[in-house]
């Protein structure tokens, strides 16, 4: 069982590594996945559905505030403020540099950019969604292997 352990960890560390090199995800995911050993062995796969779920919502909340006239670029602010503190302390490079676009027009007060920049998150999202999935199923299975 601790070869399986062992081979699954490794499967891990090379999906990780996969997605800093395509820029997905960068150092400070290393940092929380090793916070895992001083907290608990769930950790990482209990972090990371709260992140998705977190992302999830603001994006909702960016899209409805976006579709609300006149729009509110004050509570826009905000919530990119808030996508790009929890994307940036997860480690998602990808989806942190893809609300900058999103930040650009709401200082820009561009209704229209605000639209692609938010459709540009969706898209990032997506692609971490599917490889944070891959990540916590792995974190699970490696967590239930005694040894």
């Amino acid at each position: 069982m601790a070869a399986n352990r062992e081979a699954l960890n490794k499967q891990l560390q090379q999906i990780v590594s996969s997605l800093k090199e395509q820029g997905i995800l960068d150092h400070q995911f290393e940092i929380v996945h090793s916070l895992k050993e001083a907290n608990s062995p769930f950790f990482l796969a209990e972090i990371l559905p709260l992140f998705c779920q977190d992302v999830q919502t603001t994006l909702r909340d960016l899209s409805r505030t976006l579709e609300k006239e006149p729009v509110n670029y004050y509570d826009m602010e905000e919530l990119y403020f808030k996508l790009r503190g929890c994307t940036s302390s997860i480690g998602a490079r990808r989806l942190a540099l893809a609300c900058l676009k999103l930040y650009q027009a709401v200082g820009n007060k561009n209704k229209d950019r605000c639209g692609l920049a938010l459709n540009g998150l969706r898209h990032e999202y997506k692609t971490l969604r599917s490889s944070l999935d891959r990540i916590v199923e792995l974190e699970r299975r490696i967590v239930s292997h005694k040894g």
